[in-house]
């Protein structure tokens, strides 16, 4: 029987190489980032979180138990501070109204993001989700922390974006560790062992076809 950290290495995130597509970081490295970049950066993020705050919300009102709960519960607050360092700082520093922000359109990538994330909130088991928060921020929390720091040396780059981005340098704990004692919640309720992997393994070429449209319409 597989342990709760097998199931983690079963998703096999290679960080270089999600690296090395990313074509927004690829952008950043060639001094080619434009506001309007920027702009398509903040207005993927916003419409990414909207559905994300309602996906963590809807899991913990699935899985009230102390464990999961306090897991999804972790990652919803981390969410919403983010979406405050939006509305607050990256937004306004770009130009860009929320309430406009909350009417625009989507790009493919990002509505089958947000699909996708809605459909994991609605179908998912505890370590399903658990299993695709971590894989989600593991990949996000590396990419942006690269990114930071690239970003930090462009002089055209507003302090605002390179501070917002900067903020996820940091992969919690509360959801890197965390997430073993929720898989093992989820298999003390029988949640299927071949479920718990089926989500994740996903998420890494969704984002990477979120990076490539925020690349590309800027």
């Amino acid at each position: 029987m597989p342990s709760a950290t097998e199931f983690i290495d079963t998703v096999g995130i290679n960080l270089p190489e999600h690296f090395s597509a990313n074509e927004f970081l690829c952008l950043a490295r060639e001094g080619m980032i434009t506001e309007e970049h920027l702009r398509s950066f903040a207005l993927a993020e916003f419409q990414s979180q909207e559905a994300e705050l309602a996906a963590y919300g809807l899991l913990l009102a699935r899985y009230p138990h102390e464990v999961p709960g306090g897991f999804f519960s972790f990652v919803g607050h981390e969410l919403m501070q983010a979406r405050h360092r939006m509305v607050g700082g990256l937004a306004p520093a770009l130009g860009m109204s929320p309430d406009e922000m909350r009417r625009a359109p989507r790009l493919e990538p990002v509505r089958r993001f947000t699909e996708f994330i809605s459909w994991v909130a609605l179908h998912a088991g505890a370590a399903e989700a658990a299993l695709l928060a971590r894989t989600d921020f593991t990949l996000w929390c590396n990419t942006c922390a690269v990114l930071a720091d690239v970003l930090g040396e462009a002089e055209h780059v507003p302090e605002a974006a390179v501070e917002y981005i900067g903020a996820y340098r940091e992969n919690p704990p509360e959801v890197a560790d965390g997430v073993v004692q929720v898989i093992e919640y989820g298999r003390t309720q029988h949640e299927p062992d071949e479920w718990i992997t089926r989500s994740a393994v996903r998420m890494e070429p969704t984002l990477r076809a979120w990076w490539r449209a925020v690349a590309t319409t800027g």
